[in-house]
């Protein structure tokens, strides 16, 4: 797959994973559950063990999630599933506080660790399409190196919004 090609897929595909997300932000939702949600969260992603403790968590789940989006031919559906359950989940805490949850998603545009997850989980979706094409042209395994090369990068853009993530919640942002 040429350059071009992956850039406008890429961009393609954030555009959507945006979009999904918002979609699932939209969704009504009682307040008793995102109460439920919230502690759920809350549970998961606790400050408790410190900074370091809580972004090697955001950043491992993050990560995690994302391998899932690479899978080649399902990597992008299971991805935009992800996104929508996150949107979500977003409604529903949103819904707890009373809050749109559409307006705490575009809350959370602004900062860095929102873009550099938005940007990575495009990434793997995007290279789980050119994984596909790869495998259906008999190459798959030159697309593979590639493939590395992006995991790595993702795994670096997560750790690092994993630590600005854990930072601005451990002083209450």
């Amino acid at each position: 797959m040429d350059l071009r090609t992956r850039v406008t897929i890429y961009f393609v595909v954030l555009g959507i994973a945006l979009l999904i997300t918002f979609i699932g932000s939209t969704i009504p939702v009682s307040p008793s559950y995102g109460q439920l949600v919230e502690s759920q969260v809350n549970q998961t992603v606790s400050s408790s063990g410190g900074v370091v403790s809580l972004a090697t968590s955001i950043a491992g789940h993050n990560f995690f999630l994302s391998l899932f989006m690479l899978i080649p031919f399902v990597g992008p559906l299971i991805g935009m599933g992800i996104l929508y359950n996150t949107g979500f989940a977003i409604s529903a805490i949103g819904a707890f506080r009373g809050i749109s949850g559409s307006f705490l998603l575009a809350a959370e545009t602004p900062l860095p660790f929102f873009w550099l997850e938005f940007f990575s989980y495009a990434a793997m979706m995007t290279e789980s399409i050119a994984l596909t094409y790869a495998i259906l042209k008999g190459e798959g395994w030159k697309e593979a190196r590639f493939a590395v090369q992006i995991v790595g990068l993702v795994a670096i853009a997560l750790v690092l919004g994993g630590i600005i993530e854990a930072s601005l919640i451990s002083i209450g942002v």
